[in-house]
């Protein structure tokens, strides 16, 4: 955590004041600030790395 502000530094994949929320569906990264660019699926993704959740079928790191 911040010496000054008390904030914490959260991992990848997790938010909040205390990193105790995960990122919400749909988004993912530092903060999750980063929106998932998926197709063919239910546009969610890996909160840590972003990579896609694919439908049967397809692949690819967009499920294209």
């Amino acid at each position: 955590c911040h010496h000054v502000t008390g904030e914490c530094t959260c991992p990848p994949g997790w938010t909040g004041h205390d990193c105790k929320h995960p990122c919400n569906s749909g988004r993912w990264g530092p903060r999750c600030e980063n929106t998932c660019d998926c197709n063919n699926g239910d546009g969610s993704c890996d909160p840590v790395t972003g990579s896609c959740f694919c439908e049967p079928g397809f692949t690819g790191k967009h499920c294209e």
